[in-house]
């Protein structure tokens, strides 16, 4: 099985073993440099694959979705060659990425492929408050990502100070050369690039001044070859700071249909081919509320609407909601979804789960989700994987398995120790319900010890410590950066590890030195506020300690 689960894949015949390749065709050097990244060989006496491209409602019309994309494509594969057809080089990217990933599981056959992605803005923002990431870990990101079939990115990182503290500020000469690298590699990456400001809090309304210094500020980042912006007005006072703004405008909503339409119609006639996603103050909640209904009504249709959903993490996002959105505002939302973010009230937490309640069909009621990240780059990786699956083929997303491969793709023959740290790592606003294999763990346990069966029971407690104290030794080689970043909870862990051996203990053999230990365990873990196992594990020490 690979990932995303393409649409129709009728690739059943004869197993086609393939040592390298041969490009011949179009876009032979997108294809090339995407095969180094799997570091799978081209070579010119290599299996022949050829790429065709074509502008045909074949290649560019999806008639289940009654729209046009230059992301279709179809794989023909004999046992002599290997023809990849589709309209545009977004398309042989996503197409030679496909190949890359049969090739190097062994699943190439003889037969036909044809995929598309079902939702159109597929992506991620970096819109978090914390620490900003490092640039390679950015790249690193953006390349995994593109190989999952996501196609934006949106940068807004909170605590990137010229983002929104010195917003009128243009970039100083080394910034605006990082963010150029980022904005080429993107670009290289097939991944829209959406460079994004927040003025809000300290923009006057009714000064020239404040607005020419936004355009100027956006003009800066647009001289590197950015086309898509984002104004962000989250986070920011209810009410007017300066006081002619509170006489020029009936309300706030009323100030910001007119910050943005300004934006709008300067940048529009600026280069036409500019686009521009807004976020608005009241970003959840009652999508029929007066703000948003106003606001929506009031910009121009092409302006995307960032919308989290019912809630600022919202644990469900459906079909029902986005029409309302829709009916309100008559724009289709594009959610800002606050999965996996884990900052703000949240910091404890560390999300690593699969993406849930999202609705399968949503992608016919809304512009595409872009998923907000943590401030952990390497762990961000893992959700993101899964939210890649979905937006791609919802119809046939299986969090579970999306998490499995999540987990091989990052920890390869470490996934199966991983999984007992994961198994407790699954709480967040989409999941409430962590330590699951644990909890079953312990019922197993308990059972063999209610009819008698103390030994099984000691046994079945040994293998579990023993997995989960290998588990910590291996989260404990920081040099793996996915490990380095999850110190914190490694260490709750640690203390989880012990005060299961105290449990085991005092089962096994019960004294007063071992009650009074695993006492002092239990009372040191409860005081650590870093979240990680569910109510099992405290639950079983205090039945412990009762008996």
């Amino acid at each position: 099985m690979i990932y995303p689960i393409p649409q129709k894949n009728n690739l059943v015949g004869e197993k086609v073993s393939v040592s390298a390749v041969s490009f011949a065709g179009d876009f032979t050097e997108v294809a090339e440099n995407v095969f180094a990244k799997y570091n799978l060989p081209v070579s010119n006496d290599g299996f022949p694959v050829e790429i065709k491209i074509s502008d045909s409602k074949k290649t560019t019309y999806i008639d289940s979705l009654s729209c046009l994309s230059n992301e279709k494509y179809f794989i023909e594969v004999s046992e002599e060659k290997l023809i990849i057809e589709t309209s545009a080089k977004r398309g042989v990217f996503r197409a030679v990425n496909t190949l890359a990933k049969l090739i190097s599981k062994n699943e190439l056959r003889t037969g036909v492929l044809e995929d598309y992605p079902v939702f159109a803005k597929r992506g991620y923002i970096e819109g978090f408050y914390g620490d900003t990431w490092e640039q390679s870990k950015r790249l690193s990101v953006m390349e995994l990502m593109s190989k999952y079939g996501m196609n934006t990115f949106y940068y807004a990182p909170k605590d990137d100070e010229y983002h929104r503290e010195k917003w009128r500020e243009v970039y100083p000469e080394k910034e605006l050369s990082d963010l150029k690298n980022l904005f080429d590699f993107a670009t290289d990456n097939e991944l829209d690039f959406c460079w994004s400001i927040g003025p809000g809090l300290t923009y006057h309304y009714t000064s020239e001044e404040d607005f020419n210094l936004l355009i100027n500020k956006i003009k800066n980042v647009y001289s590197i070859g950015v086309r898509n912006f984002g104004l962000l007005l989250d986070e920011i006072p209810a009410d007017f700071q300066y006081e002619d703004d509170g006489k020029a405008f009936d309300s706030t909503v009323d100030a910001h249909i007119y910050l943005v339409n300004k934006t709008y119609n300067e940048l529009k006639n600026f280069d036409a081919s500019i686009n521009l996603t807004v976020c608005p103050t009241q970003y959840f909640g009652d999508e029929k509320g007066y703000y948003i209904s106003k606001f929506g009504s009031g910009i121009p249709a092409d302006v995307s609407i960032f919308w989290t959903g019912a809630e600022i993490c919202s644990r469900v996002q459906t079909v029902r909601e986005a029409d309302e959105f829709f009916r309100s505002t008559r724009h289709r939302p594009l959610y800002w979804d606050n999965f996996p973010v884990n900052d703000a009230e949240m910091f404890q937490e560390m999300h690593i789960g699969p993406v849930k309640g999202r609705d399968k069909e949503l992608y016919k009621s809304c512009e595409g989700i872009i998923s907000n990240v943590m401030e952990y780059a390497e762990c961000s990786k893992i959700p993101l994987m899964t939210i890649a699956d979905y937006l791609w083929n919802p119809e046939k997303y299986n969090p579970d398995n999306s998490l499995e491969n999540a987990h091989e793709e990052m920890l390869g023959d470490k996934k199966k120790l991983f999984f007992y740290i994961a198994d407790h790592l699954d709480v967040s606003c989409v999941n409430r319900h962590a330590s699951a294999f644990m909890s079953e763990t312990f019922e197993k346990i308990n059972f063999q010890r209610a009819i008698g069966n103390t030994e099984k029971s000691l046994e079945i407690f040994r293998d579990y410590n023993s997995k989960c104290r290998d588990c910590f030794d291996m989260l404990s080689d920081t040099s793996v950066p996915l490990f380095e970043e999850m110190q914190k909870w490694t260490r709750k862990f640690g203390m989880c590890c012990d005060l299961l051996d105290a449990i085991y203990d005092m089962q096994e053999s019960p004294d007063e030195n071992k009650k009074k230990l695993l006492a002092e365990l239990l009372e040191k873990y409860n005081s650590d506020a870093v979240i990680l196992t569910g109510f099992c594990l405290r639950e079983n020490a205090e039945k412990t300690l009762k008996n």
